[in-house]
């Protein structure tokens, strides 16, 4: 008998809209020969919803009969002017407490794609920061968020604790942020916390790790039987601005084909939460 094996799409929302990616994708066009590309983005100055995939993420995985997670950013890193990395990290974010956020993550939730949080860059070594966003994201959706991701996927050795204490049922952070597959050969959940029912989803398949490389879609096609063969259960990650054609051509149609092509492999499709759920 082949084994069963699962699939958990989720999508990190660090953006909303863009800032200096105006000038530094500019360029990039320019570099890199793709005059069409810089030419779109002087013509969309002015266009503000660049990364509000919100909806068109929606009617994809509607139309799929798929659910997904998302995990929303309340970034408070400080800003230092003369700090070059702080440029990169405490600016361009969104406010978790505007009006249209909270419309978007309500909407999201109320028709039954998963809310997580996205935990801030700083907040994995700060117990009362996660508690802080915690709060934050939970009197937004009104009920318990069970899960985070930790913005670039930082941890340390006593993140998951951390988390825990929180009241975070699961943490979703553990993978490659310059590689595709198992880290650790981790193919399931596992409890890193003796005696505490706190559970890490590994992450297998992220957007930018995967489309750069040569062969995008059969490097992942190998993830993806390694996740049967082993009966795994398989989280792909996509953050929800990717899903603007224009700006990142090819990675909506390689997130759509590599969900088919879980479907031809008879994989069943459930949120992350629902998955640390069952097991928990």
């Amino acid at each position: 008998m082949p084994k069963q094996f699962y699939v958990c799409l989720s999508h990190d929302v660090d953006r909303v809209s863009k800032t200096f990616q105006f000038a530094t994708h500019f360029l990039r066009g320019l570099q890199g020969g793709n005059l069409k590309l810089a030419i779109y983005q002087l013509k969309s100055l002015v266009d503000k919803a660049h990364y509000w995939q919100f909806e068109k993420i929606m009617e994809i995985e509607d139309k799929l009969g798929l659910r997904s997670t998302f995990y929303f950013l309340n970034e408070t890193y400080p800003f230092h002017p003369w700090k070059l990395r702080s440029w990169r990290l405490a600016l361009g974010y969104y406010d978790m407490l505007d009006p249209s956020i909270q419309r978007v993550i309500r909407d999201l939730d109320g028709h039954g794609w998963e809310i997580g949080l996205h935990g801030s860059y700083l907040s994995f070594r700060d117990v009362n920061l996660l508690k802080k966003e915690k709060a934050a994201l939970e009197s937004i959706v009104g009920h318990r968020v069970l899960g985070i991701r930790q913005h670039y996927l930082n941890l340390d050795h006593d993140t998951w604790a951390r988390q825990a204490e929180a009241g975070f049922l699961y943490d979703a952070s553990f993978g490659f942020t310059d590689d595709i597959g198992f880290k650790d050969n981790r193919f399931q959940p596992f409890m890193p916390l003796p005696s505490q029912r706190f559970y890490v989803m590994p992450l297998a398949i992220m957007d930018g790790c995967v489309i750069r490389r040569k062969n995008p879609l059969a490097d992942a096609l190998r993830v993806i039987d390694l996740a049967k063969d082993q009966g795994a259960c398989l989280v792909l990650n996509w953050h929800q601005e990717r899903f603007n054609e224009r700006e990142f051509p090819g990675w909506l149609d390689l997130y759509v084909q590599l969900i088919k092509e879980c479907r031809a492999r008879n994989a069943e499709f459930v949120t992350i939460g629902e998955y640390i759920s069952w097991m928990s």
